[in-house]
Parts: structure tokens; C-alpha cells; sequence
């Protein structure tokens, strides 16, 4: 299946692998806010549970943009549109990663 020459269904393989990094990222910045507050005696529940809705929030907003590429016709409008989008990523994950180590 992975093997396939045609475009459409290239560009569906990195999309639904994009789409499971994203999860996985997001699951693993939830783990860090409630392990983080499990490990200090000394946390804002309040300030992690609204670190926990941006997260999922992040993961809804960028799951979405995942979904809708413009250009499907052009290459490389596609290459272009999924590397900001990459890049975009990990500028929030970092973000909150950041945040988390924070409250």
C-alpha cells in the first residue's frame, strides 16, 4: 500500500502520518502537565486544567489544517502548505511544553 507511485495517495500516507504525530505529541503533553502536578506537591490545578484544554484545543486546530490543504493539483503548494504546517507545530508544542514546565 505504501509502495503505490500515485500522488494522491502518497500525499494520504504523510497526511494520516501527520495526523497520528499530532495525537501522539499532544498525548504526551497532557501526560507531562498531569505527571508535572502528580510530582510537585505544589501546583494550580486550575492553570493545569486550562494548559490541558489548550492542548487539546491545539490538537483540534491543527488536525483541522491537516485536512484542509489548498493545491491539490500542485506539488509543491503541497509540500510548501504541510512544511509550514510541520513548523507551526512544533512552535506551539514547544510553546506549551515550555508552560507546562512552568506551573
Amino acid at each position: 500500500y505504501f509502495c503505490t507511485t500515485t500522488k494522491t495517495q502518497t500525499n494520504m500516507a504523510s497526511r494520516r502520518k501527520l495526523k497520528k504525530v499530532i495525537g501522539y505529541v499532544s498525548s504526551e503533553l497532557l501526560s507531562d502537565i498531569y505527571f508535572h502536578c502528580l510530582a510537585s506537591g505544589k501546583f494550580d490545578a486550575e492553570k493545569a486544567e486550562n494548559l490541558a484544554v489548550e492542548v487539546v484545543e491545539l490538537k483540534q486546530e491543527f488536525i483541522k489544517r491537516s485536512a484542509h490543504s489548498g493545491g491539490k493539483d500542485n506539488p509543491s503548494i503541497l509540500k510548501n502548505y504541510y512544511r509550514k504546517l510541520y513548523a507551526d507545530w512544533l512552535n506551539a508544542a514547544e510553546a506549551l511544553s515550555e508552560k507546562i514546565k512552568n506551573i
